[in-house]
């Protein structure tokens, strides 16, 4: 769990999340690989890639090939990114004294939950090179508290605990300075930040991609130690604890395969997001690398089997009513299996029975999630993941309550018990 803590406080956006797991890779004898080269595998290897510093996809080759088993790939999925704030290009607003930061909303985020709390600021930087087609790209993270975003005083908003409803233009936007402490520079707030944390001229900068994050550490909560509260566990936990299975892992019959995707909380439509054929075309590539034929390949695809990792709702202690009156969702209790007769959740028993046995095998209590007869529930990686890799798929998670907002929690024996399955998931 400490190693975990200090991963989410070392990833404060998806780009460091890769980074880290890209260092975690490597200390457990990965190699990478780049996507534009041939590849050569060998049996009992391990290997990575990335892509746009954002997503990893991580895979294990087993010790004979000759002796493999169907499903041939063991697929982990599960996404890098968290709903927060994005700077604008255009990013400095100067009014009535404040600096404020231009942002619009990234994903889902419970506005009110962003409200007061100290801000930072990480993410990528692209700069200009000789080469117009390959600039150069740097991550940074400010690291201290920079920005804040100041709720309106109750003596002013006399209905505030009626019910608040924020404004993403108005309400949302960061104050990160007052104007006469700029100086004559009053443009360049963000851009001298970044310059000084990198060592570069201004004039490098083309652009770059920031996002906020809350600067409060993860901490352990509860008169039994029993609760993580934490931001980013939607959905850095199950990146790790699936990253932490593949690594540890021995003895598997099949391709064990980690994929960290990018952008699910804004549709997954990208080159690193799950909706598209970027996965499949990283599966054929092993497979052509191991000397399988097309058709071997499309069958492997068919008979493979995805479990789809992101968070599911806990039931909330102060309301009960929200949920489906026989299926509460504990937190504790184990792995989340998510179901949904719309399909937003890929649901066939005979999926998710396997996940059922192999969380027998590994000694773990599971769960059963479905929405409220009468709720719209939201969606995940499975479905999306679906329409270009038709192969088995289910949807799962760890427990949480306060999904989507600033800071979130769970239960510290849900990790525990999710690691343990994912082990014996790669080890079948």
């Amino acid at each position: 769990m400490k190693q975990f803590m200090q991963f989410l406080k070392d990833s404060p956006v998806c780009f460091y999340a890769v980074k880290n797991l890209k260092s975690m890779l490597q200390e457990s004898g990965f190699e990478q690989l780049a996507l534009h080269e041939p590849w050569s595998l060998q049996e009992n290897g391990k290997y990575f890639v990335t892509l746009w510093d954002s997503a990893c996809i991580a895979f294990t080759i087993p010790d004979d090939m000759q002796q493999v088993k169907a499903p041939l790939y063991r697929l982990i999925g599960a996404h890098t990114d968290q709903p927060c704030l994005r700077i604008k290009p255009c990013a400095q607003i100067n009014q009535n004294g404040y600096c404020k930061l231009n942002a619009e909303i990234y994903g889902g985020p419970i506005f009110s939950t962003w409200l007061d709390r100290p801000l930072s600021l990480a993410g990528r930087v692209t700069l200009k090179s000789e080469d117009v087609f390959h600039p150069r790209t740097e991550l940074v993270n400010i690291k201290k508290p920079v920005l804040i975003i100041p709720n309106l005083a109750i003596h002013m908003n006399r209905g505030v605990n009626d019910g608040l409803a924020l404004n993403a233009q108005v309400d949302m936007l960061p104050v990160g300075a007052l104007i006469p402490n700029l100086g004559e520079e009053q443009e360049q707030m963000v851009l001298r930040a970044v310059a000084e944390q990198l060592g570069v001229n201004q004039e490098e900068i083309l652009d770059f991609d920031l996002f906020t994050y809350v600067t409060e550490e993860p901490q352990i909560v509860g008169f039994h130690d029993e609760f993580l509260s934490a931001s980013r566990l939607d959905d850095l936990v199950m990146v790790y604890t699936a990253a932490a299975a593949l690594t540890q892992a021995k003895g598997g019959t099949g391709i064990n395969v980690l994929c960290a995707f990018d952008h699910e909380e804004c549709g997954s439509r990208t080159p690193q997001g799950a909706g598209t054929s970027t996965i499949t075309y990283i599966m054929e590539k092993i497979s052509y690398a191991l000397g399988r034929s097309r058709e071997q390949f499309i069958d492997d695809i068919m008979q493979s089997f995805m479990i789809s990792a992101d968070v599911a709702h806990a039931v909330h202690p102060n309301h009960p009513e929200k949920h489906d009156p026989v299926m509460k969702t504990q937190l504790g209790g184990g792995p989340v299996i998510k179901l949904a007769a719309a399909q937003s959740y890929v649901t066939q028993s005979c999926d998710y029975g396997v996940y059922e046995m192999i969380c027998q095998k590994a000694g773990v209590p599971v769960q059963k999630f479905t929405n409220k007869s009468d709720s719209r529930g939201g969606s995940t990686l499975g479905p999306v993941i679906a329409a270009n890799l038709p192969c088995h798929i289910m949807d799962m998670g760890i427990a949480l309550l306060s999904m989507h907002s600033a800071r979130e929690l769970m239960a510290v024996a849900d990790y525990e018990y999710t690691k343990k399955s994912f082990l014996e998931f790669y080890q079948q």
